[in-house]
């Protein structure tokens, strides 16, 4: 019996590291892509993403934590990493999101509507740090509705 509980317990915990590992791969998948198109992406949201230190935390659907590390430089993620210390960074934006959200995003044909969905949810929130950045995205919202209200975007 105690061999029997052993073995669950052993289980438990790869399996709970794996989904972790597994979504970071496939978020490194995403980001490589990323870089590839990302010339394609609205004016509006490479400006946002030009040149920034983000900080992702990823509530995972068994309980657990990924964080991960983005660098931004002109619209291209030149880092990314996965995260143990979030104390160690400082970064200029904060995102605070969980798995099933990632997926979607990951997934979808069409990100821009999965992501003003999960912002209006409350599944996917953006934090930016200091009074500058938050000035950049609320300029950046703005003008995504106001290009959205036309037909534009």
């Amino acid at each position: 019996m105690k061999k029997t509980l052993c073995m669950l317990i052993i289980l438990f915990f790869v399996t709970m590291s794996t989904a972790s590992a597994e979504l970071f791969n496939d978020l490194d998948r995403a980001v490589t892509e990323y870089n590839a198109y990302y010339e394609e992406l609205p004016g509006s949201i490479q400006i946002v993403l030009g040149n920034e230190k983000i900080l992702a935390g990823i509530l995972m659907d068994d309980g657990n934590e990924l964080n991960v590390w983005l660098i931004t430089k002109n619209g291209r993620v030149t880092e990314f990493e996965k995260v143990g210390d979030v104390r160690d960074y400082d970064p200029t934006v904060i995102i605070a999101t969980d798995e099933t959200t990632v997926r979607k995003l990951i997934n979808t044909t069409d990100p821009l509507s999965v992501y003003e969905e999960s912002r209006s949810n409350g599944t996917l929130i953006i934090d930016p740090v200091g009074i500058v950045n938050n000035a950049k995205f609320v300029v950046a919202d703005l003008a995504s509705r106001l290009f959205k209200s036309i037909g534009f975007i």
